[in-house]
């Protein structure tokens, strides 16, 4: 029995790879987790045309999405995201500012950011906080989060 199988990747997988990349993993792993969760297929040699394809799909999707992370930190880069909250008598913010609110405030602007990708300190009173977006793995907008009491 094999101690190794190759295998080429359909998704990305942190630990492993991205899309279309040849891995070798232990065979348990492959034939009880990667291939039915549809994360990968067994490697053969006619599969090479496969692979092929899948990275040339994933280099003009990475060339068109750098694009678009362009054109979005032209547009937020330097910014002020304005966002009202309820707040108690002594200034301090019922509850806080979630990265949800943010990247909502954001979407509201024409970018759309995914939450998990904004990087803020917590938000318990009002005033301006340094934020950033991680739009590409290579492109970082900075921006300011204004908070105002209601």
């Amino acid at each position: 029995m094999p101690r190794e199988t190759k295998v080429i990747l359909r998704k990305t997988i942190t630990t492993l790879g991205r899309p279309g990349d040849v891995v070798t993993v232990k065979p348990g792993y492959a034939r009880n987790y990667l291939i039915p969760q549809g994360f990968a297929f067994e490697w053969t040699e006619k599969a090479a045309t496969q692979i092929e394809q899948m990275q040339r799909a994933r280099r003009a999707k990475e060339i068109a999405s750098r694009e678009d992370a362009v054109a979005a930190k032209a547009q937020l880069e330097g910014s002020t995201i304005e966002l009202s909250a309820k707040v108690s008598d002594s200034g301090k913010l019922f509850g806080g500012v979630s990265v949800e609110k943010i990247a909502a405030a954001i979407a509201a602007k024409g970018v759309a950011v995914d939450a998990k990708l904004l990087t803020i300190a917590p938000i318990k009173t009002t005033g301006a906080f340094p934020a950033s977006a991680q739009l590409h793995p290579e492109i970082e907008a900075k921006f300011t989060v204004n908070v105002v009491a209601e």
